[in-house]
């Protein structure tokens, strides 16, 4: 079923359907990213073919339904019903084992997923990355081909001697073309991005708005009404963070209602010859179905960190890590138990450590 024909039929049933928004659950959706689906390939990038099978059984023994990711977006856009219990698959970069795994247990559940590629790593066959064949087959029953960016590159970074402003034309330039030869060897493309690396900044995102588009990073969480569109997030799905034990809770999470984030900007320098940044993040959190006195913080190789309250009326909380954070990339992770003790809201935020715009 083509992706066109998935929409028109979730659309045409909203009108009708029951509102998601049962009681005081948000209306959202997860997203999970994954990359490899094998064996012999980097772990951190990686899942067993069996543990993506051990995934969907979960999904399917749980009452859980996937859309198709351009729906979820525009449904979320227009403040249209989405279902409990509703995820999406996204598949960073195109690998064939995406072909060749992932793509037969998807089509005999009937689900749809997103394949992100880059155009001219498909079109020279970089590594192990999917055919335009393959592509279309997999297009044919129901997948969706979407932009992940010309090359494989950072694309918030400036070449040497670049400006911003002609950073910004060649990249626009650059992922308009990206689009135009995925429309052109599938017959279309959404207007969704996935960001290489999960990494951007302010300019990328701006960016991302004027084009219209909605872009996602590699950062967890469930995306809702609150969240911003140029930034939208996917709960990744490769190594230690594949596992079941905690499978149910991310799937289940809900989003957590952040307003305002200070700072917006990811980046961070690294200070000549010292230790790294213990960078505070503030959050303005709109009120909701969550315990506010059980918020927990937890920073990338540190577990839980100090948090608190600055403003409590008006929702207003800041994050520090304990300890250093070094070079490359981290992220806090903000959590708080629904009032009914069943799931957690998440809000996750990507710091990159040195070399965000150098190239």
């Amino acid at each position: 079923m083509r992706v066109s024909l998935w929409i028109s039929i979730l659309f045409a049933g909203m009108a009708t359907a029951p509102a998601s928004t049962r009681g005081d659950v948000p209306n959202h959706a997860v997203v999970l990213i994954y990359h490899h689906v094998a064996t012999d390939t980097p772990g951190s990038t990686s899942l067993s073919p069996d543990l993506f099978g051990d995934q969907l059984d979960y999904l399917t023994r749980n009452g859980f339904r996937a859309w198709p990711l351009a729906a979820l977006v525009d449904s979320l856009r227009v403040g249209g019903a989405i279902p409990d219990r509703t995820v999406a698959f996204t598949f960073d970069d195109g690998y064939r084992s995406v072909y060749t795994e992932a793509f037969p247990r998807l089509r005999a559940l009937g689900w749809p997923f997103t394949v992100f590629v880059c155009p001219e790593a498909v079109d020279r066959q970089y590594g192990s990355v999917l055919t335009w064949d393959q592509l279309r087959e997999m297009a044919a029953s129901g997948a969706t081909v979407a932009n992940h960016g010309l090359h494989h590159r950072h694309l918030q970074r400036r070449l040497a001697g670049e400006s911003d402003q002609e950073w910004a034309a060649r990249t626009r330039a650059e992922l308009l073309e990206a689009q135009a030869m995925i429309i052109a060897e599938i017959g279309g493309a959404p207007e969704l991005l996935a960001y290489p690396y999960g990494e951007y900044d302010q300019d990328l995102r701006d960016l991302v708005g004027e084009l219209g588009w909605a872009a996602f990073g590699q950062q967890s969480g469930a995306m809702g009404e609150t969240s911003d569109f140029t930034l939208l997030p996917r709960f990744p799905m490769a190594g230690p963070f594949a596992g079941m034990d905690t499978f149910g809770d991310k799937v289940a999470s809900l989003p957590l209602p952040v307003l305002a984030v200070d700072p917006a900007e990811p980046g961070l320098d690294m200070p000549t010859g010292g230790e790294g940044p213990r960078p505070v993040l503030k959050l303005t959190l709109a009120p909701g179905d969550y315990l506010p006195g059980n918020i927990a913080a937890f920073a990338s190789r540190q577990g839980t960190v100090d948090h608190r309250w600055i403003d409590a009326q008006a929702g207003v909380l800041e994050v520090r890590a304990h300890e250093p954070l070094p070079p490359g990339r981290s992220r806090y992770n903000i959590t708080a138990p629904a009032k009914d003790g069943l799931r957690y809201y998440w809000y996750s935020h990507t710091w990159i450590v040195g070399r965000l715009h150098k190239d």
